[in-house]
């Protein structure tokens, strides 16, 4: 018998087969799960292979009725979950291929030998192992940090655990707005919808630093949760805090409250300079996930594409 592929809409998907596959998988991330595909996605469909055994989200959208694949806000990999071992990746492009015209796929970090016929970018994704003690963990922080580190200590910085949900994201929106203006007013709010139903699991937590002297929040951090990582998915810090390395201390200080747990902490990123200098001085380790494009427009369509894909 041969491989059955079938490709589904969302609202065609068994739930708990779906999220079966992605739990039981050894590369699992939380992005992949039926729900938060579902919360952040504009549309999305599966690519199911014989009956659950392996899948692939394939989040779209459509315009002039010419359907392709996107990257949902919010959703940093994908690809190909549960069993990864003889997949015919030929087939399976073919049949993304005749699904959507053009597109962007951001495969997991377990997903690179899967494309050695393919054309791949390489991404950037630290990690940090969170199963020593804090001692052990902290020995390893560069010189940078520690000096940040030591400065932040002089200020009685505060670490807290009470930010809500709601302000954790306002704070980010007040502070990188301009940063990310694909991002409006309903990605955040369905972000915000999204972390309210994954805190009802303890899935989903914010961090937050207050300058003693004025109570003022001058760094935030909104974090998810599952059984193998903790996700650093939104991180914002204010001026102030920055003259203060608030953002050393926050970061810091997760790592202090959730050392020797049998978890990862994903940084998620990054390609900046800044940021991925700021998070290399943790001493973590690149773990990278793989984007692949594929085009299969016309070629006058093309010279137009650039005009109203939004």
């Amino acid at each position: 018998m041969g491989t059955q592929i079938q490709i589904l809409h969302s609202k065609e998907i068994d739930p708990e087969k779906w999220d079966h596959c992605i739990n039981n998988s050894s590369n699992s991330l939380i992005y992949a799960g039926y729900n938060y595909l579902t919360n952040q996605c504009i549309n999305w469909s599966g690519l199911i292979i014989n009956n659950y055994h392996t899948v692939l989200p394939l989040p779209w959208k459509k315009k002039w009725g010419i359907r392709y694949i996107y990257a949902p806000a919010f959703i940093q990999q994908l690809g190909f979950f549960g069993n990864l071992v003889d997949l015919p990746i030929t087939q399976i492009m073919d049949r993304i291929k005749e699904f959507a015209k053009f597109g962007d796929l951001f495969l997991n970090y377990q997903n690179k030998e899967l494309l050695s016929n393919l054309d791949f970018v390489e991404k950037t994704n630290y990690i940090l192992g969170l199963d020593n003690s804090y001692p052990k963990i902290h020995s390893n922080y560069a010189q940078d940090l520690l000096k940040n580190l030591q400065k932040s200590e002089k200020h009685n910085l505060q670490y807290l655990q009470t930010v809500s949900i709601e302000n954790t994201i306002e704070q980010f929106q007040i502070n990188y707005q301009n940063r990310f203006p694909q991002f409006n007013t309903k990605t955040f709010q369905n972000l915000k919808n999204t972390c309210k139903e994954l805190a009802e699991n303890n899935q989903c937590f914010t961090r937050s630093v207050c300058y003693e002297t004025t109570d003022q929040v001058i760094s935030t951090a909104l974090l998810l949760r599952d059984n193998k990582r903790l996700y650093l998915l939104l991180n914002s810090t204010s001026l102030t805090g920055r003259s203060l390395s608030a953002n050393h201390f926050l970061i810091d200080s997760i790592i202090r409250e959730y050392c020797e747990e049998a978890l990862i902490f994903d940084f998620e990123g990054s390609e900046r300079k800044g940021i991925k200098d700021f998070y290399q001085s943790f001493q973590p380790i690149n773990q990278p996930y793989f984007h692949v494009r594929f085009n299969n427009l016309p070629f006058l369509i093309n010279l137009i594409r650039a005009l109203w894909i939004k």
